[in-house]
């Protein structure tokens, strides 16, 4: 805190602060330097989330077998016994099935029950008033060799059938009747091997005595006949309930290639590729106004909220305007979607399936030309346009196997293999994550544009250190004067009071 100027009557400080003014040009170049690198970092990232997003879940998702080799199954014949539908895998074809028995699940039943009981009144009034009968030193059941603990004072019939169906390791089914004083336990699986073994007193009152032994389903599958512990099970990639015994009449079921929903996910693909291409060639062909540099401080203080919006859309725009990294991100996209795919000997590419790059304005972006011909492409060979997509190349040498243009490698496989190179080329560039979607995600402080953050903030410690002396000297040099000038009045009163 200073106080100068009682001498002179100068306004020193803001003499010093003017003077400053120029000596600051330095050190506000360097801070505008720094919120464009800034600038570009989060720039990179939001790129980055995309291309992680696409890649990772986009292009995983559409290359399940079920997405783009989609399949269903058309029921036919004795459609209440048997229901189905096509799963992961599933082939193409037919199979007859035909239901002679379900499967069952072992179960304990009461016999005589015990007439009504209050489900709601405590263990231990419950035994006070005969209704239970246990050993209050052993306060537990076992079922199926897992032991169920319980508090005669605190937990009723109603919580303890509640502890015994929550109970995985017991794996049953609890029942209990409060009008008639009957209770079922019930194995949660069916066949041959399921059992219900109960051992406690406190459910000896309910006499589970009626034993029923699990059961397998017995089945005919194409002419075959054979048993199944469940009666859901999977079959050649289908999905299969049996729900009734056929009796006699048998169920068809057909498996065929689900074109619709093929169609749909080509489509909704070839949106997110879009998309992509449209984020990253807007940044690579965005304006730059090189006059408008991020404000300073001092530049703020005389603009309103909306004249600094303006001002920093403008500042912010074109900062990755022909980026390398992503240039060759979206060249190996082109190329990749351009090139064929070999399958089974034969060439394939997009323009035999009814897709097309469009013209020069679209920059790449693909277009669905004729509907008509992908759907027919789909009928006559569902396999072959997912080999084009989904199909994974058996190079084993890396840099082939990556290549853009590899003939063995499905289009989803060339993407996520360019995608990947560019998250590493921006990794390295900007600290980008090449995982994360996270938008505050930290940056890597190794990279070339964390690198150059590091350099300018010593530059600017330096400077600031350097103006810090500079001021300094100014207020020196001010003093002195004042200190002259007091000097000066004071000799100029003592000979004036001589004078006199």
């Amino acid at each position: 805190m200073r106080i100068s100027g009682f001498a002179s009557g100068l306004d020193i400080d803001a003499m010093v602060k003017e003077l400053m003014k120029a000596q600051r040009a330095p050190l506000d170049k360097l801070s505008q330097q720094r919120t464009v690198v800034e600038w570009q970092q989060e720039q990179y990232r939001d790129i980055n989330i995309k291309m992680v997003d696409f890649r990772n879940n986009k292009l995983f998702s559409y290359g399940m077998s079920d997405q783009i080799s989609a399949k269903q199954v058309n029921v036919t014949g004795n459609t209440n016994a048997v229901s189905a539908a096509a799963v992961s895998g599933a082939t193409t074809g037919s199979m007859t099935i035909e239901v002679t028995k379900l499967a069952s699940a072992a179960s304990l039943t009461s016999g005589p029950g015990t007439g009504p009981v209050d489900t709601n009144l405590s263990l231990s009034a419950l035994k006070a008033a005969g209704a239970v009968n246990y050993d209050s030193a052993d306060q537990s059941i076992t079922i199926n060799g897992n032991k169920i603990t319980f508090d005669e004072n605190t937990d009723t019939l109603a919580s303890l059938v509640k502890k015994i169906n929550s109970n995985s390791g017991a794996n049953v089914n609890a029942f209990l009747d409060s009008t008639t004083g009957k209770m079922s336990i019930t194995s949660k699986t069916t066949g041959a091997a399921s059992t219900v073994a109960v051992s406690g007193d406190v459910l000896g009152r309910f006499n589970l005595t009626v034993s029923k032994a699990g059961a397998d389903a017995e089945v005919k599958i194409n002419g075959i006949e054979t048993t199944r512990s469940s009666n859901t099970f999977t079959e050649n990639g289908v999905a299969i309930t049996l729900n009734a015994v056929s009796g006699g009449a048998a169920t068809t079921l057909n498996v065929t290639g689900n074109t619709d929903k093929t169609l749909e996910t080509i489509k909704s693909f070839i949106a997110d590729y879009n998309s992509l291409l449209d984020t990253v060639n807007g940044k690579l062909n965005e304006q730059r106004y090189l006059k408008y540099q991020p404000l300073t401080d001092e530049q703020r203080t005389g603009m309103s909220d909306d004249e600094i919006k303006l001002w920093e859309s403008k500042a912010k725009s074109g900062l990755l305007y022909n980026d390398s990294t992503l240039s060759q991100a979206i060249s190996s996209m082109r190329l990749s979607s351009i090139t064929d795919v070999v399958i089974d000997g034969k060439n394939v590419n997009l323009t035999s399936l009814g897709i097309t790059t469009g013209d020069y304005t679209s920059r790449g972006k693909l277009v669905i030309q004729d509907e008509n011909k992908l759907r027919a492409a789909i009928e006559a060979d569902p396999d072959k346009v997912m080999k084009f997509f989904a199909q994974q190349t058996k190079e084993t040498d890396s840099v082939k196997k990556a290549s853009p243009t590899n003939p063995d490698n499905g289009l989803f496989n060339r993407l996520s293999n360019n995608i990947m190179a560019a998250l590493d080329g921006m990794y390295q560039k900007a600290g980008t994550s090449k995982l994360s979607t996270d938008a505050n995600a930290a940056f890597s402080p190794t990279s070339l544009l964390g690198s150059q953050l590091r350099d300018i903030d010593t530059r600017m410690s330096n400077l600031t250190d350097r103006l810090t002396d500079i001021e300094n000297n100014y207020y020196k040099q001010f003093t002195a004067m004042e200190t002259a000038m007091n000097r000066y009045n004071a000799q100029a009163s003592s000979l004036f009071g001589a004078s006199q």
